[in-house]
């Protein structure tokens, strides 16, 4: 969120400049209103090649991967990403003797939610074994950064843990907790919609 924020003043400070130029030019220097015109025009021209720059070389790539997270959970292209190629590596050839490299990925960069769900789906599909997927999906939810993101990998922990009756009871432990720490996320409602229909 502080990254998002310093961007957004990086992005505006040459507006202000720009701003606070004409004011001064207009107050100060300029002698007639052609004068001010051109130089209100060279001014925008300038302004349009720094903002572009900015927008171009910073701001878009830092938002296009934000907004592939955010809808995809990660890098849309596998063959892209090391975390999901791996994990497809595993699964294709049964490579479980990799999956600690995998996890060492994940935690490398922890607050990426398609890694921890790499991890918990190469635990399901290739380990059989759901109580682990869910582990990997709450230890996830502790680390990354969007309540949305968190809210989503518990609520995925529960559909795993609710298909075995003797881990049934901790998935509505997790369920609640969804419910008191994530209640305006869809996930969070979701987990509501679910006690309300039980009760």
């Amino acid at each position: 969120m502080i990254r998002r924020f310093f961007q957004l003043v990086v992005a505006l400070v040459p507006l202000y400049a720009f701003a606070i130029g004409m004011c001064f030019w207009w107050f100060g220097l300029v002698e007639t209103v052609s004068e001010w015109i051109v130089t209100l025009l060279i001014g925008i021209l300038l302004l349009a090649v720094i903002e572009g720059a900015i927008f171009r070389m910073w701001l878009l790539p830092s938002w296009a991967q934000a907004l592939s997270e955010r809808f995809y959970g990660g890098d849309y292209f596998p063959a892209d990403d090391p975390i999901v190629s791996l994990a497809q590596q595993i699964i294709n050839e049964h490579r479980t003797d990799r999956i600690p490299e995998l996890e060492k990925l994940a935690r490398s960069d922890s607050s990426r939610t398609r890694a921890w769900m790499e991890l918990a789906r190469v635990a399901e599909v290739e380990l059989k074994d759901p109580q682990k997927a869910a582990e990997y999906m709450m230890t996830g939810a502790r680390k990354v950064s969007r309540k949305e993101d968190a809210a989503m990998l518990m609520w995925r922990a529960v559909t795993l843990l609710r298909r075995d009756d003797k881990t049934k009871a901790r998935a509505e432990e997790i369920c609640c907790d969804i419910i008191s720490r994530y209640p305006k996320t869809t996930y969070g409602r979701l987990a509501a919609e679910h006690k309300d229909e039980e009760a």
